[in-house]
């Protein structure tokens, strides 16, 4: 069966071509990212009293450019990170150690997790990282 649903995608790939420009690495159930979405430090406040406490969700695929994120809410505060091109901070938990990820919006949809539970799927784009993010990045997920 999963032979056939693979060349079903070939072909269907083949038609209407890849919409994606960076080969995804799937974020399997044994190696599933812990993430953390917060605000640019540009858009906080430094006189305010309070920030707004980050989004806590996980990975669902990882690219090159970008990634798919879980996550149980769309609110920072009262701004909501769902509008196309909202810059993101994210927090990116590796086994080796943290990585910060300056990325945008590109797409939410809602999702239901595995466990049933009703989350969001968010799209972010990679704008920037440090040298040593990136390379801590881009090696391989054990």
């Amino acid at each position: 069966m999963s032979q056939v649903l693979h060349t079903l995608e070939e072909r269907f790939t083949g038609l209407f071509g890849e919409r994606r420009r960076a080969k995804r690495r799937r974020a399997a159930c044994a190696v599933r990212l812990p993430v953390g979405v917060s605000m640019e430090h540009e858009q906080l406040d430094p006189h305010a009293g309070h920030y707004p406490d980050p989004i806590m969700g996980r990975t669902q695929d990882v690219s090159e450019t970008g990634l798919s994120l879980v996550l149980p809410k769309l609110h920072l505060g009262a701004a909501r990170i769902d509008a196309e091109a909202y810059p993101l901070r994210i927090v990116l938990c590796l086994p080796g150690g943290i990585v910060i990820v300056h990325a945008v919006t590109v797409r939410c949809a809602p999702f239901v997790a595995e466990e049933g539970v009703d989350c969001f799927i968010v799209g972010a784009q990679i704008i920037h990282m440090s040298d040593s993010d990136q390379r801590s990045y881009n090696k391989p997920v054990a």
